[in-house]
Order: C-alpha cells, then sequence, then structure tokens
C-alpha cells in the first residue's frame, strides 16, 4: 500500500471523522478508490494536483463507506466520463508529435 497520509486526513476531514480507529480501514478505501479511478482514466491521477479527481476520490470513499458503492458510479457517471476525456485528451496532447508523423 502507498503512503496516502496526505490523502487521509483530507477523506477524514470531508467525511468527518476525527478519530484515528477507523485509519487503517480508510486507507484500504483511498486504495481501492484509486485504482477505481485509474482504471476508468487509463492512467495514474496525480490527486493531489488534480481536485476534480480527488472530489470523485472522496465521494467514492463516502460511498463505500455508507454501504452505497452500488450507486457511485450512477451518480457520479458524468463526472467519471469528463475526467476520461481530460486524461484522453492529455494524452493525446502529449503524444502530438506521433500524430504528425
Amino acid at each position: 500500500m502507498t503512503d496516502n497520509t496526505k490523502l487521509l486526513e483530507k477523506v477524514k476531514k470531508y467525511l468527518h471523522v476525527t478519530w484515528n480507529d477507523e485509519d487503517d480501514d480508510l486507507k484500504e478505501l483511498i486504495e481501492e478508490a484509486k485504482q477505481y479511478l485509474n482504471e476508468k482514466t487509463g492512467t495514474a491521477i496525480e490527486y493531489e494536483k488534480d481536485l476534480v479527481a480527488l472530489g470523485l476520490l472522496k465521494d467514492y470513499c463516502r460511498y463505500t463507506r455508507n454501504y452505497s458503492k452500488e450507486y457511485f458510479e450512477q451518480n457520479f457517471l458524468n463526472e467519471i466520463q469528463n475526467l476520461q476525456f481530460k486524461y484522453a485528451i492529455n494524452e493525446k496532447t502529449e503524444n502530438s508529435d506521433e500524430w504528425k508523423s
């Protein structure tokens, strides 16, 4: 598991968790959320820099923690698709020299 200390603090603040008893569970939720969103976008997102992705990560944790994960994709489909488009465009822009040849 990677070091998610900063993400953990942001997720705890978002979920209004002021105690440390759930830290291990929340770290697992964060890893699950990162994997989910990274797979959806096809890239390794830098959550500290991408505030939209960070918001989705926090909401994924909220839905999962509240036993409602099955509704997350349905309720955030538009945001997930926008994130997918953003990273697809970024990738194409980065590889634009390849397209010119």
